[in-house]
């Protein structure tokens, strides 16, 4: 496995070299793409993955730092296809429920489209589902677990992807809580949201302490530490932990897993 980080900042706009947290998970047999927030078409591009290689896209949940550029990848797809592929991979869709209505509504708005007319028009599908607890992809297992980012009535996903040999965790936006580390249980990487300096803790994300509180309760190898709001940056270099191997999280940085 390899991880692409797309993007490891925030929701602002202000951070130059950051954006909105994103991540391609490159395996054997798929290219998956972790939400699609404002920026990830412009990064992917800058990576050494392409577009037309992703054909698994999990959105996490539906902040617009986390699904902007959903839209643009699709019609991507179709003008590669129509212009100048003929061919191209199909794209599958997984989010909270509540996100196949979501996405359809916006292939009406932004491409006066519906999926089903896509799916018969071009030589690629594109399906959403709605997911909660856990798939399969061809030797992949994807689990999944609501987290603790706002109401109950706006649901947010830890993913988890293992592949039998190697397991990623990205713990989407989140606050601390205990039952996240079984979740989390002997990853070899893990991908947290460290939103906030421990001084200036934000409801709803982690803090760098809690995220490496997070990693030695699961006892994962590796703690990337991501969507990063600019306080973070300010904060200068990481303070010593225990935990042996933290990483702060950079644009376009690769990691082996």
């Amino acid at each position: 496995m390899r991880l692409h980080v797309i993007g490891s900042g925030s929701c602002l706009f202000r951070q130059e070299d950051r954006c909105p947290a994103s991540y391609i998970l490159e395996t054997e047999h798929h290219n998956i793409l972790i939400d699609t927030g404002a920026g990830t078409v412009d990064n992917i591009v800058k990576s050494e993955v392409s577009l037309g290689e992703i054909g698994c896209i999990i959105n996490t949940h539906r902040h617009p730092d986390h699904v902007s550029d959903l839209i643009p990848i699709i019609q991507n797809r179709v003008v590669e296809n129509v212009y100048y592929s003929g061919s191209e991979k199909n794209i599958d869709i997984y989010g909270p429920e509540g996100h196949e209505s979501y996405v359809e509504g916006r292939v009406a708005e932004e491409m006066d489209s519906s999926l089903e007319l896509l799916n018969e028009e071009f030589s690629f599908d594109v399906e959403v589902a709605d997911v909660r607890e856990s798939f399969k992809l061809v030797g992949l297992e994807i689990e999944l677990r609501e987290v603790e980012h706002g109401s109950d009535e706006f649901p947010c996903l830890a993913v988890r992807v293992d592949s039998g040999e190697k397991s990623v965790v990205f713990t989407g936006d989140t606050d601390y809580f205990e039952e996240l580390a079984d979740f989390s249980e002997g990853a070899d990487l893990l991908v947290a949201d460290c939103s906030m300096p421990d001084d200036k803790k934000a409801e709803g994300h982690m803090t760098p302490s809690e995220c490496v509180r997070l990693a030695e309760k699961a006892d994962t190898d590796k703690l990337l530490l991501s969507h990063l709001y600019p306080d973070m940056d300010e904060e200068g270099e990481l303070r010593e932990f225990d935990f042996e191997d933290v990483i702060k999280a950079e644009d376009l940085m690769k990691i082996e897993i």
